[in-house]
C-alpha cells in the first residue's frame, strides 16, 4: 500500500513540474488559463500530500503557491487565485489533515468553475459592443476577447477581425485559428502593419494581464502602440478582462512587474554579439487611450471600474 502511495506522489510530482514548465514557457498562456493551471497544481499537491498535520499541509500548499506565482510575475489573476485558494484552506486548518486535503481540492475546483462563469459573463457583456459590419483588431491571444467574438458570432452578427501575429511567440496564430474555427473572417498581419490597417478598423478589442489602481492596463507588448494608433484614427480601444486582474498593490506605490523574457526568444546565442537584447513580455497602456473595460460585472470606463472595485474592496474589508 505504501508503495502505491509513493507511486501516486511521484506521478503527481511529475505532473506538477510539467504544468509549471508549461506556465513558465508560455505553453499555457492567457491569464485565465494560467490561473486555472495554478489551481490544478494545488489540486495535485493536495491529492499527493503526505503532510502529517493540517498546519504542515497548509505550509506545504503555501510554499508551492509562492513558487507558482513566481513563474509569471505579471499575472495578478494567478496571484489572486493562489492567494484566494490558500487563504480559504488556511481558514479551515482546524480540520483533520485528511479532511483538509479534500477540502482544498474542492476549493480549487470551485475556483476553476467560477472562472468559467466569469468568462461567460464577460462574453455576454462584450458581445453587445460588436455590431454588424464591424472590423475588429485584436492583439495577442485573450480568452476574454475570443469569447466575446465567439458569442457575437453565435448571435448571428456579421463582422471580421484583424489579428496581429504578436512576436516573438506568435500568440496571434492561436487567436486566428480559434476565430477561423468559428467561421469568423480573419485578416492576419505582421505586428508592424497594425498602423496601416487601423484605418480599416472600427474597434480594437484586447485582453489584459493587469489593471492598475490608476486605471492603466498591462497587456502583451505591442498593445500600447496599437492603442496610440487607435487614438490617431479615433477607433474605440476596448479591453476585456475579469475584475481579478485588478492589482490593488499598485495603489500603494508598488509598480506592476513587467516580465523580461529570455533573449533566445528574440535572437540566437551567437547572433548580435555585443548587443543588449531586450524582450519585455508586457507594456502599459495609459487609461487615456482606453474607451471601455468589459468585465463580468459590466462595462466601465477605467476610472469608474477602479472606483467600483475600490468601493467593493472596502465593503468586503479587503
Amino acid at each position: 500500500m505504501l508503495q502505491d502511495k509513493r507511486m501516486v506522489m511521484s506521478a503527481n510530482d511529475d505532473r506538477v513540474k510539467k504544468i509549471m514548465r508549461d506556465i513558465k514557457s508560455i505553453k499555457i498562456q492567457g491569464a485565465r488559463k494560467v490561473a486555472v493551471a495554478g489551481a490544478r497544481i494545488l489540486v495535485l499537491v493536495a491529492q499527493g500530500s503526505r503532510a502529517g498535520s493540517s498546519g504542515a499541509f497548509v505550509s506545504e500548499l503555501r510554499n508551492v503557491s509562492r513558487e507558482v506565482v513566481g513563474l509569471r510575475p505579471t499575472e495578478p489573476a494567478l496571484r489572486f487565485g493562489q492567494e484566494l485558494i490558500v487563504s480559504r484552506v488556511a481558514s479551515r486548518k482546524g480540520m483533520p489533515v485528511g479532511e483538509l486535503r479534500k477540502y482544498a481540492v474542492s476549493v480549487c475546483r470551485n475556483y476553476i468553475s467560477e472562472t468559467k462563469k466569469m468568462l461567460d459573463k464577460i462574453a455576454q457583456y462584450g458581445a453587445r459592443l460588436i455590431s454588424d459590419g464591424d472590423v475588429v483588431m485584436t492583439h495577442c491571444h485573450s480568452h476574454c476577447a475570443v469569447e466575446i467574438l465567439r458569442f457575437a458570432k453565435r448571435q448571428g452578427k456579421d463582422f471580421s477581425v484583424i489579428v496581429t501575429e504578436t512576436r516573438p511567440l506568435f500568440q496571434g496564430k492561436i487567436t486566428a485559428r480559434e476565430l477561423l474555427a468559428e467561421k469568423i473572417p480573419v485578416v492576419y498581419c505582421v505586428d508592424s502593419a497594425s498602423a496601416s490597417l487601423m484605418k480599416d478598423a472600427t474597434k480594437v478589442l484586447v485582453g489584459a494581464d493587469a489593471v492598475t489602481a490608476g486605471g492603466d492596463v498591462v497587456n502583451k507588448i505591442g498593445t500600447y502602440q496599437i492603442a496610440i494608433e487607435a487614438s490617431e484614427y479615433k477607433v474605440p480601444f476596448i479591453v476585456a478582462c475579469g475584475t481579478h486582474k485588478y492589482d490593488p498593490m499598485t495603489a500603494l506605490g508598488f509598480p506592476e512587474p513587467i516580465e523580461e523574457r529570455a533573449r533566445r526568444e528574440v535572437a540566437g546565442v551567437r547572433e548580435l554579439t555585443g548587443a543588449k537584447v531586450v524582450n519585455p513580455a508586457f507594456d502599459v497602456t495609459p487609461k487615456e487611450y482606453i474607451y471601455e473595460i468589459v468585465t463580468e460585472i459590466g462595462v466601465f470606463s477605467p476610472e469608474t471600474l477602479v472606483g467600483v472595485l475600490v468601493s467593493r474592496g472596502r465593503k468586503e474589508g479587503t
